[in-house]
């Protein structure tokens, strides 16, 4: 690989902002200074920029505990949750598995498709559970409706959701897909009102295993995160 593209995929900067970095002799390949940016990198090279050693681009797993009032994107006309993040793969991060504006927990940002992709899938059947307060009170009824399955009026259907009571204000909805408004639409189907929603676990990856508050995010290993994918 070229050694401006590969300063630029590790994100220092952009291609022309890297050649003129390369050109000035602030770029070491193993120790050496090299001022060609169309130098190839070989795969055990160590690169160094003004003394230090940038890291090969590679996958990267965030876990985050979104704030209520931020949206889920990178919205240019509304403050978001990439406000909070402070990484050179900024500009390459996306959501794996949007949360409303309104709503906070759990967030997983990344820059892997693959992985996205196996988790959001309704065919991976992967688990997404949230606490719920609510006005009024659960009934038996009104799971037994949510767990056969919900269909709106306009043909909307909603699988199986699983829900259960944690105490007279607050209860839990765990679903395997993750549409539009879905734990809203839900809670209004079976008619109950909801105050606040708060995604706790994505499969057996928990928000709870990271003490993190509102707009704290921290970056984990793959190995960590790989426990959203399990069921």
């Amino acid at each position: 690989m070229r050694l401006d593209k590969f300063l630029s995929n590790a994100g220092v900067g952009s291609r022309k902002e890297v050649k003129y970095i390369i050109k000035e002799g602030r770029v070491l390949v193993d120790y050496e200074i090299v001022e060609d940016p169309s130098f190839e990198v070989g795969k055990n090279q160590k690169i160094f920029l003004d003394g230090k050693e940038i890291i090969p681009y590679h996958n990267v797993y965030i876990v985050m505990n979104k704030p209520a009032g931020f949206t889920s994107s990178k919205s240019e006309f509304e403050r978001n949750v990439f406000e909070f993040i402070n990484h050179p793969y900024l500009k390459k991060l996306h959501i794996v598995g949007r949360l409303d504006k309104d709503v906070e927990g759990l967030l997983i940002i990344t820059n892997d498709g693959d992985f996205t992709h196996k988790i959001i899938s309704p065919k991976s059947k992967i688990e997404k559970e949230y606490l719920v307060e609510i006005i009024g009170t659960l009934t038996e009824e009104m799971v037994k409706i949510a767990e056969a399955g919900i269909k709106l009026k306009n043909g909307t259907k909603f699988a199986p959701a699983k829900i259960k009571k944690i105490n007279e204000e607050v209860i839990s909805i765990t679903i395997t897909e993750g549409k539009f408004h879905e734990i809203k639409l839900i809670t209004t189907v079976i008619g109950l009102k909801y105050k606040k929603i708060k995604r706790i676990r994505i499969g057996k990856l928990k928000l709870s295993d990271f003490n993190l508050s509102p707009g704290e995010w921290i970056e984990v290993p793959f190995e960590k995160v790989r426990l959203a994918m399990e069921k």
